[in-house]
């Protein structure tokens, strides 16, 4: 028979195997889950125990979040939009800066964070007081030893310097939680210490410093004055260019540069239309007085009436009667007529050939008659009157344009007055301008002193620093139940391995795969 047919009796592994692994290693098992549990048990109700403080900050829109600083823009202070995340990360910056931490630790010390306190232990003080003490002995003496190599560790240069305000602000840094949750503007504080009364300490004045720094942070420092200062400037400045002005309108007499601007243009339109109507009854004048000389020119003050010769003849009388006609025809045609016309020059051709006949005709002795020349006469009293005429025009004329003059030289004075006035007033306007931006800046300033003085912001304390009634650490059912499952599991897998590293004969089975030898019978090994 072959050897495989001798193991055809024995049954593959079964349920009865595992069973017996656990039967040959129980010790192990118990001795495992009685350490582990024990390791557990002991560790989490002789530990330390934590109390967390919370906090919640709320940050609304408030005057940092809407207005500028006064000092950050050169017009009006305007609004700003700002997200809601960039207004609570900022608050996490400040809230999670060193100088905050810093602070915290000058305030209450470094040595309240790097001195532990007596640990508390659940159950009877008086039962648990040896060990108490014992736990205390050995932290202390674990403290010792860690000092002293920390400063054997510094002297050889392997271990940088760090003083107890450093560890302070790390042991801070690293207890203290903060995070907000989504689509809310709160901010969510914690921190961990093993007292209430100091985690509660440290958050309440980490708060307070923060609110502190948050004012200080939008707020700039001195612009008050510095906005006072100015404003007081600018308006002696005002009134210094004010007086200027009235004094210049008071000197020049000048009360609304564009109504004297207008009624002096007025006066200047009225004079040049009357000048330019003098001019032209003055080209008339002269006209009128040149003709009527050129006329009187041209006429003698008397006129031959009668004319008669010794000798008596008629014709010569037919004559003369003849050439006075014509004579008086010229006066007519004269008056009518210029000199060079031709009725003028034809009637004193034909009074030229007829006085010269007369003279041929006429004897030796003539008698002549004569009288005043009318129209001599007429013409001397008009020639009389245009000359006074032209006269009154023409001192008219000077009058006018010597108005004009003044008229024109009023109008410059007024542009010469005008470039001052506006110099002045274009200065007035941006000394007030300036004056008014000052102002605004200093209210502004005055008003962010105050909110700074009387500590208001847009940060509302929704919740103060309350520390937990119950330690969140240790966390005794999570450990005891995590103590008991690694005990159960950890001991099962103790079991298995050691069964794994053991290669002894143990059943019959084994003797006859191992061995490879057919098995007669079996006795079972029983303890005494």
């Amino acid at each position: 028979m072959s050897p495989n047919t001798s193991f055809e009796g024995y049954p593959q592994r079964s349920l009865r195997d595992f069973y017996y692994i656990l039967f040959r290693h129980k010790w192990k098992i118990v001795l495992f889950f009685l350490a582990v549990m024990g390791t557990v048990t002991a560790g989490t109700y002789l530990a330390a125990e934590i109390y967390q403080a919370e906090a919640k900050l709320l940050i609304r829109i408030g005057r940092e979040s809407v207005t500028l600083d006064p000092t950050a823009t050169t017009g009006h202070v305007i609004g700003i939009s700002q997200s809601r995340e960039s207004e609570i990360n900022s608050g996490l910056e400040i809230l999670k800066s060193r100088e905050l931490a810093q602070k915290v630790v000058d305030a209450l010390g470094p040595e309240a964070f790097l001195e532990r306190p007596d640990e508390k232990i659940i159950g009877d003080p008086s039962a648990l007081a040896g060990v108490r003490d014992w736990i205390r002995n050995i932290r202390k003496s674990v403290q010792g030893i860690s000092k002293a190599l920390g400063t054997l560790l510094k002297d050889l240069d392997l271990k940088s310097q760090v003083d107890d305000r450093e560890k302070a602000v790390i042991m801070l840094a690293n207890d203290l939680n903060i995070e907000t949750q989504k689509n809310t503007n709160i901010l969510f504080l914690s921190y961990q210490a093993q007292s209430q009364k100091f985690a509660e300490s440290v958050l309440s004045r980490l708060i307070d410093f923060y609110l502190e720094k948050h004012m200080t942070t939008h707020r700039t420092a001195g612009s008050y004055d510095f906005f006072d200062k100015q404003a007081l400037d600018f308006r002696n400045q005002l009134a210094k260019t004010e007086g200027e002005l009235k004094a210049l309108k008071d000197r020049t007499g000048v009360a609304s540069l564009d109504d004297q601007r207008r009624i002096i243009l007025n006066r200047i339109g009225t004079l040049q239309q009357e000048s330019e109507a003098t001019q032209a009854a003055l080209a008339i004048s002269r006209a009128k007085v040149a003709e009527l000389k050129e006329k009187l020119s041209g006429l003698a003050p008397t006129l031959v009436t009668q004319q008669t010769k010794a000798s008596s003849n008629y014709a010569v009388e037919l004559m003369r009667s003849r050439l006075y006609e014509m004579k008086l025809k010229e006066q007519e045609l004269l008056s009518k007529y210029t000199e060079t016309s031709i009725p003028v020059t034809e009637i004193r051709r034909q009074i030229a050939q007829a006085q010269a006949q007369l003279d041929k005709e006429e004897g030796t002795r003539t008698e002549v008659t004569t009288a005043i020349n009318t129209i001599y006469q007429h013409l001397t009293l008009s020639l009389l009157s245009e000359t006074a005429t032209l006269s009154s025009l023409e001192a008219k004329a000077g009058v006018i344009e010597n108005q004009l003059t003044a008229a024109r030289g009023e109008v410059q004075g007024i542009n010469k007055t005008e470039l001052g006035i506006v110099n002045l007033q274009r200065e007035l306007a941006l000394q007030d301008a300036k004056y008014r931006k000052y102002s605004e800046n200093q209210e502004q300033a005055r008003i962010d002193q105050a909110l700074e003085t009387n500590k208001i912001s847009n940060i509302s304390v929704v919740q103060r620093a309350i520390a937990s009634a119950e330690p969140v650490k240790p966390r005794k059912a999570l450990n005891l139940a995590l103590g008991f499952f690694l005990s159960i599991f950890g001991g099962l897998g103790l079991a298995f391995f050691s069964e794994y590293l053991d290669h002894s004969l143990k059943t019959p089975q084994d003797v006859a795969e191992k061995l490879n030898l057919q098995l007669l019978a079996s006795i079972p090994y029983l303890k005494k």
